[in-house]
């Protein structure tokens, strides 16, 4: 599987605060590990069962990750490097995890570790028409009972996945198979 990471922690780069909601509070983080049949409060977890399997295994009770948000879309739009697969269109998706235990949000170093050690079992795995982008950055996460608290830096990591085809359904199914594949691989990265 082509797997790649990076950092991004940068002024103008994205960043995320826990718990975070829309502007217009339509839209909120949900703690699935307390309450999966908050999934239905998910529209893409919905319209996709793939990323309702994803999100299921890596809210578990044995996974040490958490999902922060989530978005899914399709793509016609492919990059020069991207011509390796040879198709017309990408299935994409970003998943923003947290970690589990709070004790180990705050450390660049184990992100950074968790990370390239994702990646390199990602890559032992054979060449498909599916793409994994791992980056750190920068989260605000607000300890104290009130949201208005002084929120304290650490750290996420934000999952891409890209399945390629030449029609909607084959880019479906490869992504499908990436978010399989990334699921199990981050599931096993303990502390």
């Amino acid at each position: 599987m082509d797997a790649d990471w990076s950092v991004e922690l940068g002024a103008d780069d994205p960043v995320l605060e826990i718990p975070w909601s829309s502007p217009d509070g339509s839209e909120r983080y949900i703690d699935l590990s307390q309450d999966l049949d908050a999934l239905a409060e998910i529209p893409e977890a919905m319209q996709y069962p793939q990323l309702c399997g994803f999100l299921v295994l890596i809210n578990g009770r044995f996974s040490p990750w958490l999902s922060a948000k989530c978005h899914v879309w399709l793509d016609d739009e492919l990059g020069e490097a991207e011509q390796i697969y040879d198709a017309k269109l990408k299935m994409c998706s970003y998943i923003d995890l947290i970690r589990r235990d709070q004790s180990e949000r705050f450390s660049f170093e184990r992100h950074e570790e968790w990370v390239k050690l994702a990646i390199w079992r990602l890559h032992r795995l054979a060449k498909q028409s599916m793409a994994c982008e791992l980056t750190v950055r920068r989260c605000w996460y607000h300890t104290g009972s009130h949201a208005a608290d002084d929120p304290v830096p650490g750290f996420y990591i934000t999952v891409y996945v890209f399945g390629y085809g030449n029609g909607e359904a084959q880019a479906l199914a490869s992504w499908a198979g990436g978010l399989t594949r990334v699921s199990f691989v981050l599931a096993q990265l303990k502390a």
